[in-house]
């Protein structure tokens, strides 16, 4: 059996923080496994990556301590069968508003009887024959909360049975409040909204999550009690390195000729 390390931290009240892999390059994601984040998250919502170049990455993460993720394009069914068949242990559903949605997702994340998925496998040989017997209860199932609808109804999309953990999207939310998308917020309908999503997961006992732009910030996320954390993403973390190297090559070079 496969054991998802990152839902039994949660699940024990432990921080899990990982980070999004938006590169579309399984060596990439191979490194950032080795790195020492808890799960990587392969982006097909806001990323090219193609189908083949996930199932790619998702062996390469397999090689490391971190548990292989997505975020899916959407709450599909087709999509989430997919990317369970090809060997994530862990998704990310975007925009869910409600409890329908909350119920339709968790449908499509679990065998029967818990849910619909059909029983077809794919690559669920890779984890043992024994993978029916136990992928319900290790498939971690994050759903996003990211708009102001999903805010007000927080607690009936988190008593879903199946529901394992929300992810609050700061930018969408604050595009539905009107607000300009910002990974640091400040306007106080923003915050307010963020932390309404934290209160209404410690009533209902299930880990929050958020996404945050550096490691300060969740440092600071975790202070409050939020518990599935992602760092930014590979990307944003290339150009910041890149653009700091080279605004100190510059100014070294500014003094040099002066």
């Amino acid at each position: 059996m496969y054991e998802n390390t990152a839902k039994r931290k949660l699940q024990s009240g432990q921080p899990s923080v990982g980070i999004w892999h938006s590169l579309c390059s399984p060596l990439v994601a191979e490194y950032l496994g080795h790195t020492g984040w808890d799960w990587i998250v392969v982006d097909t919502e806001h990323s090219p990556v193609g189908f083949e170049t996930t199932v790619e990455c998702f062996r390469a993460i397999l090689t490391t301590p971190a548990a292989p993720m997505a975020r899916v394009a959407g709450n599909d069914p087709v999509l989430i069968k997919r990317l369970l068949d090809a060997g994530a242990m862990g998704l990310v559903i975007p925009m869910v508003n409600s409890r329908k949605e909350a119920e339709r997702a968790v449908a499509a994340c679990r065998f029967p009887p818990d849910g619909q998925r059909s029983l077809g496998g794919g690559r669920s040989f890779v984890y043992g024959k024994d993978y029916f017997e136990w992928a319900n209860q290790e498939i971690l199932l994050v759903v996003q909360i990211e708009h102001i609808d999903a805010v007000t109804a927080a607690r009936e999309i988190l008593a879903v049975p199946g529901v394992d953990a929300c992810f609050v999207g700061p930018n969408d939310l604050a595009g539905s409040l009107g607000i300009e998308p910002t990974l640091y917020p400040s306007h106080p309908d923003h915050i307010a909204a963020i932390a309404e999503v934290l209160a209404a997961a410690r009533e209902l006992g299930k880990p929050a999550g958020i996404h945050c732009p550096d490691a300060e910030s969740v440092v600071e996320r975790i202070r409050q009690g939020f518990r599935f954390i992602a760092c930014a993403n590979d990307a944003t973390m290339m150009r910041n390195g890149v653009a700091r190297s080279l605004e100190i090559i510059h100014a070294a070079e500014s003094g040099m000729s002066a």
